[in-house]
């Protein structure tokens, strides 16, 4: 591990990375911001492509990230920076004393397709339209991994999937699931044309109830914008409209909600019926 000490905000390797703050900045560099010590430790653990981490010198690094950085021995530039340094590539009220660069996923969504299924014929993706709030995406991601998701398709117009808000939210699963930002429509006819399944849930008038829908085989769940849900190039690509029922006053379910409802109805009737 390479160590440096930077004290000065004015830095030129502070203001690169202060780009990344931005959706801009990381389009172009290739690269995004983490921040804290479980990330950080969890982006390590899980083979991410981290290239530098900056930790308060005050506070030493973290005992988990050091002995995540033995255990892997990564080519990681390591700085020891000042707690004004941190402040200013910091999102979160209360700087908390560690942040990294790493690379986005280069994942290659027809590649990725045509090796998972030949690899498993029982596959369960979630397609994502247009979703908006940062919470919601990162929510979303760490249950679809705790769920068995093989992958997930964020539709283009869509939050950044590297927004610091949703990288937090994810707790650590954007490092192991396989996300791809495409668009929708092309990824759904794609999907298809490879004998896969389109299930998008909607509280339209023709749809069935998520617990009584087969989620056999190669099938791809899609949620809805948090405003005007699904929208009609992609109800129109459906092989199953779905909905969850609704038996309170209010008119829909939250996003997040309801992928959570129903990645792990998919699971449970794929683990059923082997």
């Amino acid at each position: 591990m390479a160590h440096e000490r930077i004290t000065s905000a004015q830095n030129p390797l502070v203001k690169r990375l202060q780009l990344l703050l931005e959706r801009k900045g990381r389009e172009e560099s290739g690269s995004y911001l983490i921040e804290g010590a479980h990330l950080v430790e969890e982006a390590l653990n899980s083979g991410a492509a981290v290239t530098t981490i900056l930790y308060d010198s005050e506070r030493e690094l973290n005992a988990a990230c050091r002995q995540a950085l033995t255990n892997i021995s990564p080519d990681v530039h390591v700085v020891a920076a000042s707690e004004a340094v941190l402040a200013k590539l910091s999102e979160t009220k209360s700087p908390q004393g560690i942040v990294a660069v790493v690379k986005k996923n280069q994942h290659n969504w027809e590649e990725w397709t045509e090796q998972l299924l030949q690899a498993k014929q029982d596959v369960l993706l979630l397609f994502l339209d247009e979703l908006q709030d940062p919470g919601n995406l990162g929510t979303i991601l760490r249950t679809a991994e705790a769920a068995g998701v093989d992958g997930v398709v964020l539709g283009r117009g869509s939050v950044d999937l590297y927004n610091g808000k949703v990288v937090r939210a994810t707790m650590g699963a954007i490092f192991r699931l396989p996300v791809f930002t495409q668009d929708l429509t092309v990824a759904a006819d794609q999907w298809r044309q490879k004998g896969g399944r389109m299930l998008c849930s909607t509280l339209r008038e023709n749809s069935r109830s998520y617990d009584s829908v087969d989620y056999s085989g190669k099938v791809a769940i899609v949620i809805g914008n948090e405003g005007r849900g699904v929208s009609d190039e992609m109800i129109t690509q459906a092989d199953e409209l779905v909905h969850i029922p609704i038996y309170g006053q209010a008119e829909s379910l939250n996003a997040a909600v309801a992928a959570g409802l129903l990645v792990y109805e998919a699971r449970r009737k794929k683990d059923r019926s082997h």
